[in-house]
């Protein structure tokens, strides 16, 4: 065959090779983005749970906290004389916890402590910059404060919690200082130079702790910064993540977590060149991918022409022929490559088409069984489910006593439901089995469900399907009686009429409106309140129909208020084979 730009070999290389280099040009792109993407979205989780972190480890030293002084205001007893006697439990107190406090103490009427630190008494005499914490905590008797990080000059750069002394009289508070060095020196641990810093600000933007390493430079008078030509306590307000740049001209991302206890901002400063110094690195190697599929791109076309040329020419000969009715014609090629699976499998397919019309009127019984025994295999499992749901319902109530007969109830339900699910069971076996399903629901929601029963004469032995009556009772309970929250009485009637037998279910509960009845009967509509859909009257409705025809199936008569009823109608004499034509 010539190579001809009009021919189909050439067309097909120019196809094949705008495809493959196509698919490369855009795997690459897309896989660019999405690595792209991925390197951003986990550094963005990095950084979500990083902060989470340091609020849990704010948290946990928050609770830390407040048992040291739930303990000093358990241990106290009342009386002035007694503040003196707490001054061992303070040191010791101090001891236990010196990296988190600086010091732990309690201020006197006149503002003078008694502390646990050993630099206690060089700063016990009275204070004003205590008076403020002293007001503070008497005015709030039932809470734990924590005051504005200030310079204390007892315990430096610090944040006071502070408690009243509950019995105290004069009045007293507890107070400690945390260190808040050793907060600082926690998030050192965390910080990486190249990515992330953090620092934890209160509500007026002043740094309580942390580094802003190269992001922004901090006001040593008060604590504050700027980042972008945003001061800290406008960064607080905006509460949101942005970027801006850096005193050097470098891209950093802001972003903020509104701590759980003090009203502390957690903020974590990220460079972006670390990010890109990643993507610069990736766009080297998607360049080079990008040359290799264009020349990949050429010599898969060429190879997929030359292999399609010839194979192809002959399977569309041979493949005209059947077209035009023949066969028997076969196709079949000495090739063990795809041209040759795909000739044998095309033989095959005409072998099973030609099998398959001698075989319809045999599969089309076969298919009726197998939807038989597939709508049976769908009532036992949605039972089971509820029937467990009772005996948990018994064991949460307490009623240990019934765990036994429930459990008994449950095992006869189970081997009369696993029985071969082609075989036909009596009236009377449904009726039994009606009878422990009623049992387990009387115990279930605590109130009686009394079944009556009306059988005309002759009828209890009448073959019926196994697990016929069950899901129609558990529709009584349903909707009749609101999920078992109502309780009444039941009646099971079957009698002959017109040549049929007639097996009905009523219930006196609560009725149901016209459009939730023509639901009941159409398949994917029975829903129950936690969307479990409920496939009970649908799946009986659908038995009766495949086993007897349409003209047998269910019916359901209901009005609100009064009552709903379902009636089963089957042939009095039943087929032989169980399947009517």
């Amino acid at each position: 065959m010539r190579f001809r730009i009009s021919s189909l070999t050439f067309k097909l290389f120019i196809i094949c090779f705008v495809f493959v280099f196509g698919s490369v040009l855009l795997l690459s792109q897309l896989s660019y983005r999405f690595v792209q993407n991925e390197v951003r979205a986990n550094n963005d989780f990095f950084i979500k749970q990083m902060l989470t972190k340091v609020d849990q480890y704010i948290n946990l030293s928050f609770s830390s906290l407040q048992t040291i002084l739930f303990a000093i205001d358990s241990s106290y007893e009342p009386g002035a004389e007694q503040l003196e006697s707490l001054k061992p439990e303070l040191q010791q107190l101090f001891e236990l916890n010196l990296n988190l406090v600086r010091n732990i103490y309690v201020i006197k009427q006149d503002t003078s402590i008694i502390g646990g630190s050993p630099l206690t008494p060089a700063f016990d005499e009275p204070n004003e910059q205590r008076i403020g914490l002293q007001q503070e905590a008497i005015s709030n008797k039932f809470s734990t404060l924590t005051s504005q990080p200030y310079f204390s000059k007892q315990s430096g750069w610090t944040v006071t919690m502070e408690k009243y002394l509950h019995n105290s009289n004069p009045a007293a508070v507890i107070a400690l200082d945390m260190d808040l060095n050793s907060i600082n020196n926690t998030l050192l641990q965390i910080n990486r130079d190249d990515l992330i810093n953090l620092v934890i600000v209160d509500a007026k933007g002043t740094v309580i702790a942390g580094n802003l390493g190269e992001a922004g430079i901090l006001n040593r008078v008060d604590h504050t910064f700027e980042l972008g030509g945003i001061s800290s306590k406008e960064l607080v307000r905006l509460n949101r993540t942005f970027q801006f740049k850096s005193a050097d001209n470098e891209n950093w991302t802001a972003t903020q977590l509104l701590g759980s206890k003090f009203g502390w901002t957690i903020l974590s400063l990220n460079s972006e060149s670390f990010t890109q110094r990643s993507l610069h690195n990736l766009e080297k190697y998607f360049i080079l991918l990008v040359a290799i599929g264009l020349l990949l791109s050429a010599i898969v076309a060429a190879f997929v022409t030359r292999l399609v040329r010839k194979p192809l020419g002959y399977l569309m000969t041979k493949m005209n022929l059947i077209k035009q009715g023949y066969l028997d014609v076969p196709i079949i090629m000495n090739r063990k490559d795809e041209f040759g699976e795909l000739s044998r499998t095309f033989d095959m397919m005409i072998k099973q088409i030609k099998e398959l019309l001698t075989n319809l009127r045999s599969n089309r019984e076969l298919k009726r069984e197998l939807e038989m025994q597939v709508l049976q295999s769908q009532i036992n499992p949605h039972f089971l489910y509820n029937t467990l749901g009772s005996i948990g319902n018994v064991v949460r109530l307490g009623m240990h006593d019934q765990v036994d007969p429930i459990i008994g109830s449950l095992i006869k339900i189970l081997e009369y439901g696993i029985e071969d699910v082609t075989e036909k069971v009596t009236l009377r076996e449904e009726l039994l089995n009606v009878r422990d399903y009623i049992f387990i629901q009387n115990i279930r929601y605590n109130h009686t469900f009394e079944v009556k029963e009306e059988i005309e004469e002759g009828l209890l032995e009448f073959p019926v399907f196994r697990m016929l009556l069950q899901p129609i009772v558990e529709n009584s309970l349903f909707h009749g009686y609101s999920g078992g929250r109502l309780q009444g009485e039941i009646w099971i009637t079957a009698y002959r009429e017109d040549e049929q037998i007639r097996i009905e279910v009523r219930d006196y509960g609560q009725g149901i409106d016209n459009d939730q009845r023509s639901q009941l009967l159409q398949p994917g509509t029975q829903k129950r309140p936690n969307k479990r859909k409920r496939i009970g009257l649908y799946n009986i409705h659908q038995r009766i129909q495949l086993n007897y025809g349409e003209k047998y199936g269910l019916d359901i008569e209901s009005e609100i208020g009064k009552g709903t009823l379902i009636r089963a109608t089957f042939p009095s004499k039943q087929p032989e084979g169980g399947i009517l034509e």
